[in-house]
């Protein structure tokens, strides 16, 4: 267990030391690093600085295998799929700072949770979810290859015939489909 009440703290003080100004970050919420901006701003604290220190405070606690300043993710030396995860799943507007990602087997626990998981690990043994298509225009069978959640969408495109929504970024599930169903352009 990775107790993320312990580390907030720890992280704050350490902050604090660096900073001189406290409790500047909020939250370590689904994994990420959520900042106090409105203290970074009104104390005209160095951001960059910030979230560095941060990444650095981060990697060196147990169970952490990576810390990624989001910003930086695209060109951050990490496992191709660490990286497009974590790049597929920022949100400027909502996600935190930092990104964390802990080793294999540890999770975010705290008091009220001091075992189990949340599903929100990368690892396949946790990021693994079932997916069954049946009915009209679907083909019989399976297929081992990955697939994502943002290819839901447009395999029910091409089944139905019609594009993928605005903004889709997956790709359709061809194996689901029927030959007759799907047609490739």
């Amino acid at each position: 267990a990775w107790n993320s009440g312990s580390v907030l703290k720890a992280l704050n003080a350490h902050l604090q030391t660096v900073f001189q100004t406290e409790k500047l970050v909020l939250s370590l919420l689904n994994y990420q690093v959520h900042f106090n901006r409105a203290a970074v701003r009104d104390k005209g604290l160095d951001w960059e600085k910030l979230k560095a220190e941060t990444v650095h405070f981060l990697q060196e606690q147990e169970g952490v295998a990576y810390a990624v300043d989001m910003e930086k993710a695209p060109s951050t030396a990490l496992p191709a799929i660490l990286r497009e995860r974590i790049v597929n799943g920022y949100n400027r507007e909502r996600s935190g700072a930092v990104q964390l990602i802990l080793k294999p087997a540890w999770y975010s626990s705290g008091a009220a949770r001091p075992t189990g998981t949340s599903h929100s690990a990368w690892n396949p043994y946790d990021a693994h979810i079932p997916l069954v298509f049946m009915g009209w225009g679907i083909r019989r069978g399976q297929t081992a290859r990955p697939t994502n959640m943002t290819d839901i969408a447009p395999t029910l495109a091409a089944l139905l015939h019609i594009q993928p929504p605005n903004g889709c970024i997956g790709t359709p599930i061809v194996e689901a489909l029927q030959a007759e169903t799907f047609q490739r352009p």
